[in-house]
């Protein structure tokens, strides 16, 4: 590669290519790959130096990125996933006991689907015939704990459910 594209390049894409380039010589790398790219050594040195904090390492013949003391600190406080992994964990730990109450009382809400309250739906009126005691059971347990919803929404909820289980599911055979 000549000189003016190397230095065309972006400041990783340089770092990347002289590190591909180091790794590809077997002695006097840096003179090497500065020869290559038809700069002195200590102008291709200085170049990968002023090139966003890179500095030449000896043992492992890459160029590594210095990192300046703040943006360090930045990286430390920004923490590893392992740590707030863990920061998780402590905190379901922690909170156990009130999380189970939460999935608890969700169990225990009842929902209503938006068909039950769609305005463009017309009410009629029908008068139904049931047994005495399961209409005692859902009149305590509608007034114990219900008694804020309407009991037509009430009703349009159980035949809705009725109809969610025990209607059969139309396949492609059907």
């Amino acid at each position: 590669m000549d000189t003016q594209k190397f230095m065309n390049l972006s400041a990783l894409e340089r770092v990347e290519l002289a590190n591909k380039m180091l790794s590809e010589e077997t002695n006097d790398h840096l003179k090497n790959v500065a020869s290559k790219l038809g700069l002195s050594e200590s102008t291709f040195s200085k170049i990968m130096r002023d090139n966003a904090s890179y500095q030449f390492n000896k043992t492992s013949k890459q160029y590594d990125r210095i990192m300046p003391i703040e943006e360090y600190k930045k990286y430390l406080q920004s923490g590893s996933n392992e740590n707030k992994m863990e920061e998780t964990l402590q905190f379901v730990a922690e909170h156990l006991e009130e999380l189970k109450g939460l999935l608890h009382a969700h169990e225990n809400e009842l929902i209503l689907e938006s068909e039950i309250y769609d305005p463009s739906s017309k009410t009629i009126t029908r008068t139904i015939q049931v047994n005495e005691s399961v209409y005692q059971q859902f009149s305590d347990l509608y007034s114990s704990r219900f008694s804020h919803i309407r009991l037509r929404e009430i009703y349009s909820k159980c035949l809705l459910d009725f109809i969610k289980t025990y209607q059969t599911k139309k396949t492609p055979e059907n």
